[in-house]
């Protein structure tokens, strides 16, 4: 465990120090290792600010907190933030580690025409049908008319488009049927 504390405009009390090596000695038992922690200690007018930068073999976690007269909420409010930060990557990290192998669920999946005979009940309860987030996080609506979103979809593999409708600036989804032609959704919004 190594704890660093510097003062801004402000003298590190050792029982700032004291909450830090406690909080430090938490986060600890839910890493399963050593910590290393910087704290910053800064104060304006009347706000003391709290940065944290903690580290644990090669993650990094940073925090940073201000309040309105005691530093010592400011430390334990930027541990809080750290803590969450330090448990949801240890989630990520424990899923990643137990997922299946690449393509395993698509096995496991029901052929198409399967999926489709599934009742909603079942397909929403019974965990059958789930969200899956594409590879690319965001998609940018260009601006198009509703042909020219046509031909594009037309020409490509993908099964909708959005796109931001020239004419009205309005976000729209221009989508393949199943008869083979195309539907569009305007929100009224």
């Amino acid at each position: 465990m190594s704890v660093e504390c510097t003062g801004r405009n402000v003298e590190v009390t050792p029982s700032l120090e004291e909450l830090a090596r406690r909080r430090t000695q938490r986060l600890e038992r839910h890493l399963g290792g050593p910590a290393t922690v910087r704290i910053v200690l800064s104060q304006e007018k009347h706000r003391f600010g709290a940065e944290i930068i903690a580290s644990h073999r090669r993650r990094h976690w940073k925090a940073q907190e201000e309040t309105a007269g005691n530093p010592r909420a400011a430390v334990s409010l930027a541990f809080e933030k750290i803590d969450a930060q330090a448990k949801r990557d240890l989630e990520r990290r424990r899923d990643r580690k137990h997922r299946g192998a690449p393509g395993e669920s698509i096995r496991k999946a029901p052929p198409a025409a399967e999926r489709e005979l599934l009742s909603p009940v079942t397909a929403a309860g019974g965990g059958a049908a789930r969200i899956v987030r594409s590879g690319r996080r965001r998609l940018p609506a260009k601006p198009m008319s509703a042909e020219e979103a046509g031909l594009r979809l037309e020409n490509s593999r993908l099964e909708f488009l959005v796109f931001r409708d020239s004419g009205s600036e309005k976000v729209s989804v221009l989508y393949r049927r199943r008869d083979g032609d195309f539907g569009l959704i305007v929100p009224e919004c």
